[in-house]
């Protein structure tokens, strides 16, 4: 099952690499919380929001609960 990060950067066709650049969240810390390696709902609200800002959402699009 993917995670809404994914399914968020899969749908305006954007890589790992491709979102690390437009966030500034590095693709190390992507493939992380793509993989549940970490829990992006308990990362730092400023990740949360370079990650939504790039993908056009909300941060609580992004936080699944």
């Amino acid at each position: 099952m993917s995670t809404r990060l994914r399914m968020y950067r899969e749908r305006l066709g954007l890589s790992q690499s491709e979102l690390a650049r437009e966030s500034g969240v590095s693709v190390r810390m992507i493939q992380h919380y793509e993989q549940r390696q970490k829990d992006l709902g308990k990362a730092q609200t400023k990740t949360i929001w370079m990650l939504a800002r790039a993908l056009h959402c909300s941060m609580e699009d992004l936080v699944e609960y």
